[in-house]
This record gives structure tokens, sequence and C-alpha cells, in this order.
């Protein structure tokens, strides 16, 4: 595995006798604030004062990119449908799969009187693209053949049973804003969704053992991937009153509130990263010195601290006084720009996200880095995420990691590696505007995005710590 390991050291101590110690310190200041104004762009978090601080950056730094071993798209923010042969990550395929809402009021839908059948249409609206946007896309509108289980979070690679023939085909040409489109669906399916609504009508349950999904699928020339909010497809029932001439609609939707996830397929042979595997991540020196990030297919960078250690070997206890861990982006793919922001996340060997379940709420919490305020308090442990925004001037991502650091050092918690995390969301636990609560909402706004990043150049990434010795 190909190491990198920054070349640039500068290291200050000053433990003499108080007369020269003002003129040492006056002299160090001299010196960071040099360096301060020569090397901005190398060093993220230059030193307040140099009196007693030690700084380092050569600790070494080794990363890799890993597929991780499970991205769960069940229920997510985004859902994700289309095609796309990216020369960067390789050939994607994404499906949605999801039950439909019906327009219940007090537990059923019923129509009553004489109701003539009009249309069912499709309305599907997009607010994300990916890929090659300068060609028309199909969209294809499929019946679900096997019950859902609404008990559990699917992940990327399931998939459900659908009938062959589509119910309807919607015809696409993206534009970067997103749009709203329609389709006319099989009229046999509108006219029996009518007719069972007469007399006593339906209920959800019974409309989902006649109905059990919708599975919407790209066409096999698209070039493009779309992203959906939850409630964004829809099939719409148009019907009238016998006699009148107003019609009715009634949308019955995805939603979180029942199941619904995306299926995303991947090859990779005609890529760099055709040798990865969940067993087998790819050192950079195996790929020409970068390493990569694409969430939504599990791909991403791992980055590891092996001598971090050696900091404790002197005599004392180590504290950290700010440390930060800086990624050099080398560039992106042609399907889309480097995600706009992103946060760590502690990893095990296999490649596993870290969570913890909290029985209060069910939630499972990621151990995403937390920001420096809020970690390691005794109540909501890992509430205090933090996210970060990508630099375009230094084309950097850049992350406080001074508690991460200290908590390693103390045995608070493992040398754990750390991997990027984009997220669509800056605010991950946003608080309750009616009762102040912090609501934990990580997973919604993870593993929903194609846009990726190549990491690379002379470094891959690097550790800055300014630390101090204790007695």
């Amino acid at each position: 595995m190909q190491t990198n390991i920054t070349t640039f050291t500068r290291t200050w101590r000053v433990n003499q006798h108080p007369v020269r110690l003002s003129i040492l310190a006056g002299l160090v200041s001299l010196v960071v604030g040099l360096v301060a104004c020569e090397e901005p762009k190398d060093i993220g978090l230059p030193p307040v004062t140099a009196i007693g601080v030690l700084y380092t950056d050569t600790l070494t730094v080794q990363t890799s990119t890993v597929q991780l071993d499970s991205v769960v798209t069940g229920r997510n923010s985004r859902q994700l449908a289309g095609q796309y042969n990216d020369p960067i990550f390789g050939k994607v395929t994404a499906k949605t799969f999801g039950q439909l809402q019906a327009p219940v009021t007090d537990g059923v839908f019923k129509t009553e009187g004489e109701m003539v059948y009009d249309s069912l249409r499709a309305w599907v609206a997009y607010s994300y693209l990916y890929g090659d946007t300068t060609k028309s896309q199909e969209l294809f509108f499929h019946q679900i053949t096997e019950d859902l289980d609404t008990t559990r979070q699917y992940t990327a690679s399931e998939s459900a049973a659908y009938a062959a023939q589509p119910l309807g085909k919607l015809t696409i040409k993206p534009t970067a804003g997103g749009e709203a489109k329609t389709a006319r669906l099989s009229d046999v399916l509108g006219r029996e969704i009518l007719e069972k609504s007469k007399g006593a009508g339906f209920t959800q349950v019974a409309f989902q053992q006649f109905f059990k999904g919708v599975a919407l699928v790209p066409g096999a020339n698209n070039t493009t991937v779309f992203g959906f909010a939850p409630q964004d497809i829809r099939f719409e029932l148009y019907y009238h009153k016998s006699g009148d001439t107003v019609s009715t609609g009634k949308a019955f939707y995805t939603t979180t509130a029942r199941q619904l996830f995306s299926q995303l397929k991947v090859d990779r042979s005609a890529t760099k990263l055709a040798g990865l595997s969940v067993t087998k991540p790819l050192p950079s020196s195996a790929t020409g010195g970068e390493v990569f990030v694409q969430i939504a297919t599990g791909l991403t960078t791992k980055v590891q601290f092996p001598t971090l250690e050696n900091l404790k070997k002197e005599t004392g206890r180590v504290a950290i006084n700010r440390a930060e861990l800086q990624f050099f982006v080398k560039g992106s793919s042609p399907g889309g720009p480097v995600p706009s922001i992103m946060t760590l996340a502690q990893t095990d060997n296999n490649n596993r996200i870290l969570r913890t379940n909290e029985a209060s709420t069910g939630s499972q919490l990621f151990h995403l880095l937390q920001r420096k305020e809020g970690t390691f308090q005794t109540s909501n442990k890992w509430y205090y995420p933090q996210v970060v925004g990508y630099s375009s001037r230094q084309k950097t991502y850049a992350f406080d990691v001074t508690t991460h650091v200290q908590a390693t050092l103390v045995g608070f918690q493992p040398n754990n590696a750390l991997v990027l995390f984009p997220t669509s969301a800056a605010d991950l636990v946003p608080q309750s505007q009616t009762t102040g609560a912090l609501i934990y909402q990580v997973q919604p706004y993870t593993y929903n995005q194609l846009n990726g990043a190549v990491l690379g150049g002379p470094v891959t990434a690097k550790l800055v710590v300014f630390y101090t010795y204790t007695q």
C-alpha cells in the first residue's frame, strides 16, 4: 500500500530561561508569520502562538479506495433512476422501487355514485441530474409483482421482481433546474383501481395486495441518472361523475412512510477500479496515486494514521492543541462536479461504517467525525457531526480532527480508520422548532448522490497537528 507522507516539517519548542523566552518567542512569532504568509495553501490551521507548541505534518497518512460493505438506500431523501457510462467510475444503472400511498380518508379510498373512468397518468418531478444530459431519456413504469418488506431498510444491491410489460413510458429531455413530467399509463390498471373504489372502497392494505408497487426502470440507451424526492413519483387517477364534465384527480404517491428504495448496479471493468471489491481495497499505488469517492455506489476513500501513537513517545502526556486533516482534489467525473459537502465516518476492518443503536429512539447513530464543541458528551454523543464544504480555491476538503486525534491518543477510542462520506444536507441533526429537541436524520441524506471526486497530486491527504507535552 502506498503511503502518502508530506514533506514540510516545522517544529518549535521553547523551554528556556525566562529572559531568553521573550526573545525566542518574538523570533518564532516572526517565523510563524512568514510561514503563514508564504504557504497558506499548505497549512489550513497556522499556529496562533509558538510558546511550548510543537507542530508536525509528517505523520504517516495511508489512503486507499474501498468498497463499503453495505449501502442503504431504503427511505432515503432522494431516489435514483437512470443510467450513465462514467469513464471514471464505471457504468451505473439505477432503478427505483416503491409502494404507493393510496389517497385514503378515514382509512378508506372509495368513490360514491356512478363514476366514469378518464385516465391514469404518471407524474414525476426530478430535482437531481448526473451524467450526459444532452440527449432525451426514457423511464419505464413497471408493476412490482412481489411483496416488499416494510419492516426493514433495503440496500443498493437489492431488487424486486416486476412485470415485463411496462405500464407506460416517460420521455424526458433533461434540464438543469429540474422539472415535472407526465405520461399516460395503462387504462387496464386505471379501470381496475376505479372499480375497486366503488361500494365499500379499499384500504391501504388492500391496495398493496392488488398493486404491490411500482418500479421505475431506465431505457437501454439512457445517459442520465435522475434523482427524485420521496413524494415526487405519483400515479394520478382521473374520473368524473356520469353526466358531468368536470374530472376529479386522486394521487397515489411514493413516500418514506411506505417502502421505497433504489438499486444501483455498477460495472467498473473498463476503469482503474476494476479490481475493487468489499474484501479487496485498492491502495493508491494500484491506481496511479489516486483514490476515489462515489458514495451512492459505496465507493469511497479510506484514511489511516498508523504512526499517530508516535506522538506519545516523549516524556509526559500529549495535548492536541489543533489538528486538521486535508484531502486534495485532483478532479471529478464528466457526469457532474465533486460533492459540495462531506463528513467523515469511522469504519472497521471490514469497511463497515460504525454505528451505535440508540434505544430511546430506535435510531442507528453513525460514528461520524464530530464538531469540536459537541464531541464525546455523556449524552447525545454522536449528535454533532462535522460537515465541511469543498474549497474550490484550494481544491480541498479540510476537517478539524482535534478531538478525534486527542480521543485516540488518550485511549478514549481505538485508532479507527476514517472514510469520506458525502451527504446531501449540511445539517444532519436539526433542532425541532416546536420542542427544541435534536432530530437525528443522517441516514436519509447519505448514499443518494453519484457525484464523485478523484483525490491525488503530490499528496492525497495531509494531517497537520499542533501539540504540547504536559507533565
